[in-house]
């Protein structure tokens, strides 16, 4: 006589905090500004590198009239900050850095994003007593929590 257990249902819920997702459509075209407000272009394009399908990097089309002469750079999608509702992205890129740099040609992409023409975020220091209890008053987001719950049937004779 040999008993199992068929597993019958395996169910698992997932919970975490809010995510935020974008079409292509949404992303082509946005303005870009740096932290201090000069307009650094617009995403132009984007690059997905395969077999992982993720985004590689975002095309940053900067200056140029009507398109003609606009440098392009490659911005690393990481370095890009966004809320949603805002008109904007956000890159900590100071714009002479893009008057200065080359940018790439149109026929010879880059393999990889430039994470040189992006700025460091300086030195961290603490928060101002503002700041702090500014901080204290927002909800964090939930930590993520994975649970798994199975229910077996009753051992079953052969």
């Amino acid at each position: 006589m040999q008993e199992r257990s068929d597993v019958i249902l395996e169910r698992r819920t997932r919970t975490a905090g809010e995510e935020w997702f974008m079409s292509a459509d949404d992303i082509l075209d946005k303005n870009v500004i740096n932290p201090q407000g000069d307009d650094l272009g617009e995403i132009s394009d984007m690059r997905i590198g395969f077999p992982e399908g993720k985004v590689t990097y975002l095309v940053l089309r900067y200056g140029g009239v009507l398109g003609m002469a606009a440098k392009r750079f490659a911005i690393p999608p990481e370095a890009v900050i966004y809320r949603p509702g805002d008109d904007n992205f956000v890159v900590n890129i100071d714009k002479r850095r893009l008057d200065d740099e080359p940018g790439f040609e149109e026929d010879l992409w880059p393999r990889e994003a430039d994470y040189g023409l992006i700025q460091s975020a300086g030195t961290i220091t603490p928060p101002t007593r503002e700041e702090a209890e500014a901080m204290k008053r927002e909800e964090t987001p939930p930590p993520e929590v994975v649970t798994t719950e199975r229910i077996e049937t009753r051992p079953r004779r052969r």
